[in-house]
């Protein structure tokens, strides 16, 4: 008989599935529809749902799962099992969704924010199953992060660690949405990228093919910027070598305070592949001190969108697999 965990990682348009074992191996991941217009109870009856099918075929191969883990949006009372509120899914206030899916299962649960459950991820299956500290960037539409130090993950005196999209890189810089200014999230996002670049579009007229994809679908994105810049457009080639800059300037940052072993960067914008790595990299080699070697590698995820719930079995082996 094979022990193993139930990984769910909870988004706004999907919820995906997975079941581990001791060693890491995982099942076939699978996504439902994240029934957002049914309220808590919709929400919980889905997870349960797609929770019983690896419960069944794990059953049916002589296995059993001994534990469920969830990676959820925030902000979250971990201690309590309790989803305080979520940005994408409405009616998720102050749901104790721990219990509510651990009562219909019969088994424990364990609550642990999505980005840090997707950085468990990757530091036991990803970028990072090499590394004793990881720190992960996730950079979408905003900034997220997650930091596991010596196998465990990092939550802070108040649970609100690790939110790293919120680390003030310019100071008196741009307005955030959190009520600070110059977060990290304003100047190395994928949206806060683009809407930087139409903004100077805007205000310096320059002669670039953005403008013409502009015209035609009304914005840009993070992609065309780049696809332009792989095209020779120097506006472009600009724009795109700042972002690299200040999460350059990010890296090092969190570098000096957290020397990890690995930076590792995921989400949309870490879909780019080289062409991101390599100009982070080589900024990251210009900020650094030089008092001591490079030690720590900046690197791109290798899980993508599964590391999230791979993470979230980690965690609930990591609680409940003694």
């Amino acid at each position: 008989m094979t022990d193993r965990c139930v990984g769910i990682d909870l988004g706004g348009t999907f919820i995906k599935f997975v079941a581990t074992d001791r060693q890491g191996g995982a099942s076939e991941i699978f996504e439902l529809p994240t029934p957002t217009d049914r309220g808590p109870e919709g929400l919980v009856e889905q997870m349960v749902r797609g929770a019983r099918t690896l419960i069944d075929q794990s059953t049916e191969a002589g296995d059993r799962v001994i534990g469920v883990g969830i990676g959820s949006p925030g902000p979250l009372d971990l201690a309590a099992g309790v989803v305080i509120a979520t940005p994408n899914i409405g009616g998720m206030t102050n749901v104790p969704l721990r219990d509510m899916v651990s009562e219909p299962l019969g088994l424990p649960v364990v609550l642990e924010n999505d980005a840090n459950a997707a950085a468990y991820g990757e530091y036991i299956s990803g970028a990072g199953k090499d590394a004793d500290d990881l720190v992960v960037l996730t950079l979408g539409t905003g900034v997220g992060g997650g930091i596991v130090i010596g196998g465990e993950v990092l939550h802070g005196a108040h649970e609100i660690g690790a939110e790293l999209g919120h680390i003030i890189l310019v100071p008196d810089g741009a307005p955030c949405g959190c009520g600070q200014r110059g977060c990290i999230e304003q100047y190395c996002s994928a949206k806060f990228m683009a809407d930087r670049t139409m903004a100077r579009i805007a205000a310096e007229k320059p002669q670039t093919a953005l403008n013409a994809i502009m015209e035609s679908k009304g914005s840009i994105d993070a992609k065309d910027i780049n696809d332009a810049r792989a095209d020779g457009d120097s506006f472009a080639a600009e724009a795109w070598d700042q972002t690299a800059r200040y999460l350059a300037l990010g890296c090092v940052s969190l570098t000096r305070i957290f020397d990890p072993d690995k930076i590792v960067l995921t989400g949309g914008m870490a879909k780019a592949g080289a062409d991101l790595i390599e100009p982070v990299r080589a900024h990251f080699i210009d900020l650094h001190w030089d008092m001591t070697e490079i030690k720590t590698e900046v690197d791109i995820a290798t899980l993508g969108s599964d590391a999230g719930s791979i993470g979230a079995a980690g965690v609930a082996w990591r609680r409940f697999g003694s």
